[in-house]
């Protein structure tokens, strides 16, 4: 009786140790297969060389670009970029006015020449063009920041200022 009670929880044991390791390979199938998953690898990659340079390395903040591509019927298109930034260590994220650091992940901030200031409600904004493409900017707060970018041949820039001035700060 006791051996066969042995057996009993020798093979529980072995089971559930079985079904512990599929569920374990099942978690890290998945993640390896999560595109934040692959990012964040990239991210340790890169700080891993940073730290081979200089030990003092240490990431700031973390920001992501979205954008929203709008087509009209005539095939005119309209791409608004949300960045949104992070602030890690060491930085505050508390300054006010234009973020070029997030707007430039959308435009190079040295390629603007011709840029006419505005506002966007009562947020500092610029309007700039760069090749076919016209550009409104704006930095909703540290943490958001918008491009939208429109052919202004196309849309006027009066509906451009209308969809701006509906980006809500979240």
């Amino acid at each position: 009786m006791k051996k066969k009670n042995l057996w009993i929880a020798g093979i529980f044991v072995v089971g559930l140790m079985m079904i512990v390791g599929i569920i374990r390979y099942i978690e890290v199938q998945k993640r390896e297969n999560d595109p934040n998953w692959q990012i964040a690898k990239e991210i340790y990659k890169v700080e891993n060389a940073l730290k081979e340079v200089d030990e003092d390395y240490e990431c700031q903040s973390v920001a992501k670009v979205r954008p929203f591509t709008y087509t009209d019927s005539e095939g005119n298109t309209i791409v608004y970029y949300c960045i949104q930034t992070a602030y890690l260590e060491n930085e505050s994220g508390d300054h006010t006015g234009l973020d070029i650091n997030a707007i430039g992940m959308v435009i190079d901030p040295e390629l603007i020449g011709n840029k006419r200031e505005c506002r966007v409600n009562e947020y500092d904004a610029f309007l700039c063009k760069l090749g076919d493409q016209s550009y409104l900017c704006w930095t909703l707060s540290p943490e958001l920041s918008c491009v939208i970018e429109y052919s202004a041949e196309a849309i006027s820039e009066e509906s451009i200022f209308r969809m701006a001035e509906s980006v809500p700060v979240s």
